[in-house]
């Protein structure tokens, strides 16, 4: 190979540098020159000129082999010579510049820091040498001390730094003629400096300047579009705007880099490397929509484009990192706006993976540490393991040792590390004050960093403000009290107009306003509390659950404090329930959401209304509201299977358009994919798991979004309507109470501040019976300890018997004989049909077995002996179940569907299911056993049999409700949610002789009611037998025969399912009295419905 080692030197032929073939020839020339060096008197004028051409031979030799020494021994040979002086001044000159950047190239290869000053003042006294007589251009001078200051800048970031570097920019600019490609290289340069000063100094005319020269670039400059560096430009200009965007929420501003970043897309081919980037910042304006707008379907973009660039990735990208945390970020996004677990674990597993990549020294380093502490922190919220709170706090901090004062991700880092500590803080119970003072001096050094305008800086006031207010708890300096409201004040003030931050600011304010009130007593901070709640509660671009979890705040406050906004409040907490539900697009995520740990102490919202409506004495405003914020799963979907026939006969074409759109609603709500993303294990690499991944999350919710506005528009068509003003709104009392029309309702409101129970009945106002003060604390105890109990004993365990004994006595005092009592004075005959609406952990025990209760005997009876009880899970859920009653129903038995699985454990099934068909007459029984008994042949005879009978096993799925299921052929499962989905006009009775099959999953959420019973009465069934808990193979073929041999004891023509709830009382005391069995056999079964 020819090694170029000619630097232009110039002076007596016996010193020249020659043109050399190879390394070897490089040598020879060194050890010659040395040799002669050797050979000549220390000062010998000639020794300079021997020094220099040694040095041009070692940087030479360098780039050649790469040796660091060689790199050192040429900056030695070039400062030698510099020392010793040639007697050519030009070569002088020469060579000051060749160490200068021979120091810059150890700079850049090895990262010689005490190398850079040197550098920068060896290019300044550069600058004022005469260059031209030595062929050195001053353009290429400054603009080398330019990028250096750039590099020492990226080191320390000094602000002096990046202003010295515009200034030197502006200068260059001028010595370039305008409209060629250098001249845009270095406006674009300067259009750099300024967009870091702005990252600097938060100043928005630093950020005007930045996008100032980069759209010069693209007018001043005019670019053919076929120029290769015209993307390059677009990106840049797009990249500003994406910043201003952040600042101020003008969407003006998103929208062109949107633009932008397309039409640069547009000009790169499909392999073009830079192509993966412009994805990756079109993903980036997506995500900074998203976080001004709250844009979800903007987020799902993101998500997606993020997943692309990672595909186009090549394995050894050294940005790979950065293109892990891009996406990391995007699913935390997500997690905090539809709180899915899966998207918080999957973006764990990225930043760790990111983090991999960033070994120790490597500049990017605390930038996948942040990240990971971000991850890391939102579980600990969720998981409360004080160990992954320590890791959390040790990443945030070596984070901060890597991002000294002057580095743009220092505020943030600042910020993020007291948000950890204030939570241990809280974990510690309040009583570490270091933590809180260490983090009130992490945020005012952040808050001397930043100026206003970001989202950070509002939310470093925020916090520094609630930490002031944790120090005042502690020490009650007022001055910690003054400061903390000036800095939620100033924190408000920073919000653009539209943020969707806004709520969430408001509601800490208030927050911290009403502590302020319960220390001084002060009106006017309860007040100006109360209102800013209001406020947060009412602005329209804040997230549906923002916005509850400000109106949530708001009733707590409102409710102690007996302010007359209270049950204002509780309506608005109630509505934006609904909707913050309403935001999953599936019953899965919906139900992910609903019991979840962000909305623990929300989820009972409708009981505490309901209570301080009692308290108020309007019994038919509570019982409106805890219709309105109960079963709201159940009821979300059955609002989608409204009765038009009304509607049908006034606009036929309206009835039909939401029909049909409510039908694809319901077929995404329903939709059975529970997952679309997959924890991505440490150590896995992402790519395996991440590379034709399909967001079906992201589908089924902009399918949602659209077809839930179409809906919308039709309601609102349908509500103009004359008779229709009502249409699909919170339903009123005087049509809730239709639902008594065949009994009284007998609901029992279960809260902290106070519980009680209603009967309801038809054309009657609502009896209210108190309870005693205790009552809330003896049902969570009574439903705790039958539940455990029933964990760690069998079927037929004395323990249990004695322990559901117990239960039944408690409730038989606080419930059933008061209950029972009071009917009788209302006028309600031994007898009659009642139905039970039990509320939270109340719907888990055997209220309707509540006993012993005497009534004016001393005969001691259950509460179902005395009534034939049922239940239901609304009012609305009963009304559905008895509306075609009302219009008229069909007598006698049409068919009768039998599906059995019998096995090892269940041999009874057999006889079960044939001495049903004995009973009732086989032509009227369609009987679906073993190996016919499958999923698909279940759900496609339910449509033609009315009646349908279950022999087999019932699976519960805990903490997955919607998966449990009837265990059928071949471990096939018929689950909760298939059943849902089915639509059945014509069915009338259920029987479900199958464990669990009225059980409730410990998944925190009572209310709503998510067990196969349930499914079968929405899904069309009046009246639906089910079981609390497992049952005996052999109690599956007595209670059948007693059962049938009631309902169909005057003949199968007059056979009815509202028979069903009297036949299940009679045959449960049959088994009572005939057969003997044991309290929890027969207490087992249970009515719903008609």
């Amino acid at each position: 190979m020819a090694l170029d080692v000619n630097d232009g030197a110039q002076g007596s032929s016996k010193f020249s540098i020659q043109r050399v073939d190879s390394l070897n020839d490089v040598n020879s020339q060194v050890n010659r020159w040395q040799t002669q060096a050797s050979t000549l008197p220390f000062r010998h004028p000639d020794r300079a000129w021997l020094a220099h051409n040694i040095a041009v031979c070692h940087m030479s030799r360098y780039k050649a082999t790469r040796q660091k020494g060689d790199l050192d021994q040429a900056i030695v040979g070039y400062a030698e010579a510099l020392l010793r002086g040639m007697d050519h001044p030009p070569m002088n000159i020469l060579t000051f510049e060749h160490l200068t950047r021979a120091l810059l190239t150890r700079f850049n290869d090895f990262g010689a820091r005490e190398d850079l000053d040197h550098i920068i003042s060896y290019f300044r006294h550069l600058s004022n040498l005469p260059l031209g007589v030595a062929g050195i251009k001053r353009l290429n001078v400054l603009y080398g001390l330019a990028n250096v200051v750039r590099s020492r800048f990226e080191v320390e970031w000094r602000l002096e730094d990046i202003e010295d570097l515009i200034e030197l920019l502006r200068h260059v600019i001028t010595m370039v003629p305008p409209g060629t490609d250098d001249y845009r290289l270095i406006a674009s340069d300067l259009a750099n400096a300024w967009e870091k000063k702005y990252e600097q100094t938060d100043e928005s005319e630093d950020l005007a300047e930045a996008i100032s020269h980069y759209r010069a670039v693209l007018t001043s400059c005019p670019l053919d579009r076929d120029h290769p560096s015209r993307p390059f430009y677009l990106n840049n200009l797009a990249k500003v705007l994406t910043l201003r965007f952040e600042r101020s929420g003008d969407l003006n501003d998103v929208k062109d880099a949107a633009t932008l970043f397309q039409e640069s897309l547009d000009l790169l081919d499909n392999e073009h490397p830079e192509r993966m980037w412009v994805l990756m910042y079109l993903a980036n304006v997506y995500h900074a929509r998203f976080m001004q707008t709250d844009d979800s379907e903007g987020l799902a973009k993101a998500i997606s484009r993020y997943r692309e660039v990672l595909h186009l990735c090549p394995p050894d990208d050294e940005n790979k990192d950065t293109l892990l945390r891009n996406l990391a970020f995007s699913l935390i996004s997500r997690f905090k706006n539809f709180g899915r677990m899966d998207c918080l674990e999957e973006a764990t597993s990225l930043y760790r993976a990111a983090l991999r990549l960033c070994p120790r020294g490597h500049p990017r380093r605390q930038e996948s540490l942040h990240g990971l502490a971000l991850a890391m922190h939102l579980r600990c919220l969720r998981t409360h393991r004080i160990e992954d709170l320590e890791e959390t706090i040790d990443l945030e901090r070596e984070t901060l040792a890597l991002t000294p004062p002057g580095h743009p991700m220092r505020p943030l880092v600042l910020y993020n590390l007291s948000v950890i500590l204030e939570t241990q803080y809280t974990w510690t119970g309040n009583s570490d004050m270091a933590h809180i003072e260490e983090g009130i001096e992490h945020l005012y050094e952040a808050a001397k960093l930043v100026k206003s305008g970001r989202r950070i800086p509002r939310r470093i006031l925020q916090l520094l403000a609630m930490n002031l207010l944790h120090r005042f708890r502690h020490h009650g300096a007022d001055k910690d009290i003054a400061d903390a409201i000036n800095y939620f004040r100033t924190s408000i003030s920073l919000i653009p107009e539209g943020h969707p931050d806004v709520s969430s600011m408001l509601s800490n304010f208030a927050g911290s306003l009403l502590f302020i009130f319960s220390r001084t007593g002060d009106a006017e901070h309860l007040e100006e509390s109360i209102a800013l709640y209001q406020s947060a509660v009412e602005y329209p671009f804040s997230s549906a659950r923002d916005r509850l979890t400000a109106a949530y705040k708001w009733t707590v406050t409102a409710h102690a404090t007996r302010h007359s906004s209270a049950l204002t409040a509780y309506r608005k907490a109630l509505y934006l329930l609904q909707r913050a539900i309403d935001l999953g697009p599936t019953v899965h995520n919906r139900h992910e959401y609903i019991s979840g740990p962000d909305i623990e102490h929300i989820r009972s919202l409708s009981m505490d209304a309901a209570s301080y409506a009692i308290e108020s004495c309007a019994y038919e405003e509570a019982i409106e509201m805890l219709e309105q914020g109960r079963a709201l799963l159940w009821s979300g979907m059955r609002s989608l299977r409204t009765p038009l026939d009304h509607l049908r006969g006034v606009d036929k074409s309206l009835a039909d358009e939401f029909t049909e759109i409510s039908q694809a609603l319901e077929a995404i709500i329903t939709t059975t994919h529970v997952r679309d993303l997959v924890h991505t294990p440490a150590g896995t690499d992402v790519d395996d798991v991440m590379i034709g991944r399909r967001d079906t999350f992201a589908r089924d919710l902009a399918e949602k979004r659209r077809l839930s506005e179409e809906l919308d528009k039709v309601v609102l068509r349908i509500q103009a309507l004359p008779g229709f003003e009502n249409f699909w709104r919170p339903i009123p009392f005087r049509h809730l109470q239709t639902a008594a029309v065949g009994g009284p309702v007998v609901i029992i409101n279960l809260s902290e501040y106070r519980s009680d129970i209603l009967i309801v009945r038809s054309n009657h106002p609502v009896v209210h019976i108190p309870t005693p003060t205790n009552f809330f604390d003896r049902i969570t105890k009574l439903a705790h300890q039958l539940s455990e109990t029933r964990k760690t004993h069998l079927l037929e365990s004395k323990k249990y018997d004695r322990v559901l004994r117990q239960t039944l006595e408690e409730l038989s005092e606080l419930v059933g004989q008061p209950v029972a009592n009071r009917l009788m004075e209302l006028g309600i005959p031994e007898q009659s049909r009642i139905w039970l609406c039990p509320t939270s952990v109340l719907a888990s025990l055997p209220i309707h077995a509540a006993g012993p209760i005497s009534l004016h005997t001393n005969v001691k009876r259950y509460i179902c002996d005395i009534y034939v009880c049922s239940y239901t899970p609304s009012l609305s859920a009963l009304i559905a179940s008895i509306s075609r009653d009302l219009s008229g129903s069909r007598s006698g038995l049409q068919s009768l569907l039998i599906v059995g699985q019998p096995d090892k454990s269940l041999p009874g099934v057999d006889l079960e299911t044939r001495g049903i068909e004995c009973l009732v007459g086989s032509g009227s029984v369609t009987r679906i056993t073993g190996k016919a008994a499958t999923p698909e042949n279940v759900i496609a005879h339910l449509p033609t049999h009315p009646w349908v009978h279950f022999a087999c096993h019932g699976m519960l799925q805990p903490g997955r409700p919607f998966e449990s299921s009837f265990l059928l052929q071949h471990n096939t499962h018929l689950t909760l949610l298939r059943i849902a989905k089915s639509h059945l006009p014509t069915a009338e009775l259920a029987f479900l002789a199958a464990c669990h099959t009225a059980e409730l999953t410990e998944d925190g959420t009572p209310d709503e009611v998510l067990h196969l019973t349930a499914a079968m009465q929405f899904s069309g069934f009046r009246s639906v037998i089910g079981t609390m808990w497992a049952m005996v193979d052999e109690d599956g073929q007595d209670l059948s025969e007693y059962f049938y041999g009631k309902v169909f004891a005057a003949g199968a023509q007059v056979a009815s399912y509202e028979k069903s709830a009297r036949a299940l009382r009679h045959a449960t005391q049959k088994l009572r009295t005939e057969k003997g069995v044991s309290l929890e056999r027969w207490v087992n079964f249970v009515h719903y419905g008609a």
